[in-house]
């Protein structure tokens, strides 16, 4: 396996706060993304967190999202 390459961003959670979130993984490191008032918003920004990483070889920008 590619050393090199993250885990993907994760699926959208409720979190016990009411809020949405989703987990990234830069330099292999779980850690949550945000949180975000609507699973809608959060699922936007995963959109964008995930083409982000795929574009960019399967890794995170070094700012995140």
């Amino acid at each position: 396996m590619n050393t090199d390459k993250h885990p993907a961003p994760g699926p959208t959670i409720k979190k016990d706060n009411g809020k949405w979130t989703f987990h990234v993984f830069p330099d292999g490191n779980e850690r949550e993304a945000g949180q975000f008032e609507t699973e809608s918003a959060a699922r936007d920004a995963r959109v964008r967190v995930l083409l982000q990483w795929g574009s960019n070889g399967k890794k995170y920008a070094s700012v995140c999202p």
